[in-house]
């Protein structure tokens, strides 16, 4: 077997799972530090931050109502051609790290043995072919390793990281009219699919956002986020 790993037939096996210890021994050293690598990029605070004063040279609401029937046109068409197949594959669910830990571990283990077997029965592949084939069992690891991760990890946090990046949402006002300085509550659906229930108040140049309009929230300020209303 050691004669196997260090032969060339498996040389992109053995560098994956080269790379995935030098990432567990890095975790392990950050989590000595007190820190963590693998969940380091769930804390990104990715917030969109929209600028409303006047003097911007184009139709915000124009834009808006564009971005909200191509997000619509995506949903109801199920799978896009891009993002829909990287969610799929379970990017996104969890921390990026981890779901490279994954492939590396799944696409090395796959093609170390896939040679194994090979060469057995008929003398090793070549290192092309045998990337291509241990390739789709890597991503499928890395998709169901993703799911089982993003089922247990603590949705606590993933609810309170996601609460933080809802500017650019839309939601719904379902309680009260809110006013400058007087907020209502409004509905929107996080990055996770859950429901977040906030406080905003109207954007600058805003007098009043009545109850049921559909709202684009803008930023967090003072407790509040902003929000402008989406036209009819």
């Amino acid at each position: 077997m050691l004669e196997l790993l260090a032969s060339g037939a498996v040389r992109p096996f053995a560098i994956s799972l080269g790379l995935l210890a030098g990432l567990i021994l890095l975790e392990l050293f950050a989590l000595m530090l007190g820190g963590s690598l693998l969940g380091a990029d769930s804390d990104i605070d990715a917030d969109v931050d929209f600028d409303t004063d006047a003097g911007a040279d184009f139709n915000l609401e124009a834009g808006i109502e564009a971005g909200v029937e191509a997000v619509e046109a995506e949903v109801e068409t199920g799978l896009s051609a891009g993002g829909g197949l990287l969610s799929w594959l379970g990017l996104g669910r969890v921390p990026f790290l981890i779901w490279v830990a994954s492939l590396l571990a799944g696409f090395g283990l796959t093609g170390v043995f896939l040679q194994s077997a090979a060469t057995a029965l008929i003398g090793p592949l070549p290192v092309l072919l045998a990337a291509l084939i241990a390739l789709p069992p890597g991503l499928l690891f890395a998709r169901e390793v993703s799911t089982l991760v993003a089922r247990i990890m603590p949705k606590t946090e993933s609810s309170a990281v996601s609460r933080r990046r809802l500017g650019g949402r839309v939601g719904t006002i379902t309680q009260g009219t809110a006013r400058p300085g007087n907020p209502a509550e409004a509905r929107v659906r996080d990055a996770y699919g859950n429901l977040q229930y906030l406080r905003v108040v109207p954007a600058d140049g805003v007098e009043a956002i009545e109850q049921g309009s559909d709202v684009l929230i803008l930023r967090q300020r003072d407790g509040s986020f902003t929000a402008t209303p989406l036209a009819d």
